[in-house]
């Protein structure tokens, strides 16, 4: 290996950062996908783009006529939304009841939003990233896009509430410049946001005494 091409090996690997991803379970969740306590990665990441998240508008609420055979759990994977939304909506104290032709009110499903939290930090920071919407059950995967290629993470299952959520660690040495992030899901959800990676402040000495 060429001189050259040491040092640029080891810039690559001063300026990484890391994803780590965890599925949010909540008690009504039968469980996360094997995904679900998340590892860490290492990438390279710079470049500069917009910031902000997306969101989608929702639909109104409906009503739906129990069939034979359905379940809380099935209707609501079927509107893409939890179990607790059509609890709460239809003020239902047992939810392992259902009548056949008992008319049940679906609620709206959530917006999708992609938040990074702080929204601009320094090099060695982490940024947290939540998804909030996804479909219950939604294998979720985040990428980091910017200028000199594109990371992806490993796929993680959305929560009944239809919530990922994920830490990025950044690298002591990661670039200056503005980061975007994309989440995409196997059943149709995708959203965008973005953070920044800004200098440091100088530190101030004071001269003792």
């Amino acid at each position: 290996m060429t001189r050259a091409a040491t040092t640029a090996t080891r810039t690559r690997r001063r300026v990484g950062g890391r994803l780590a991803v965890v599925s949010a379970c909540l008690a009504l969740a039968a469980g996360c996908g094997s995904g679900g306590n998340g590892k860490a990665e290492r990438t390279t990441t710079s470049g500069p783009t917009t910031t902000g998240a997306t969101t989608t508008t929702t639909a109104p609420a409906i009503n739906y006529q129990v069939q034979r055979g359905d379940t809380l759990t099935s209707i609501a994977r079927k509107f893409h939304v939890s179990v607790d939304a059509i609890l709460a909506m239809n003020k239902l104290t047992n939810p392992d009841h259902l009548s056949e032709g008992q008319t049940l009110v679906i609620p709206p499903a959530p917006p999708v939003s992609l938040t990074v939290t702080p929204p601009a930090g320094v090099a060695g920071e982490a940024f947290t990233l939540k998804v909030l919407g996804a479909k219950p059950g939604e294998s979720v995967t985040f990428e980091i896009d910017y200028p000199n290629g594109k990371f992806t993470g490993p796929p993680h299952v959305a929560s009944n509430e239809g919530e990922v959520s994920a830490m990025y660690q950044s690298s002591i040495g990661a670039a200056v410049g503005t980061y975007q992030v994309v989440a995409v899901g196997t059943q149709g959800t995708t959203v965008r946001g973005s953070f920044r990676i800004d200098l440091a402040p100088p530190t101030t000495t004071v001269p003792a005494g």
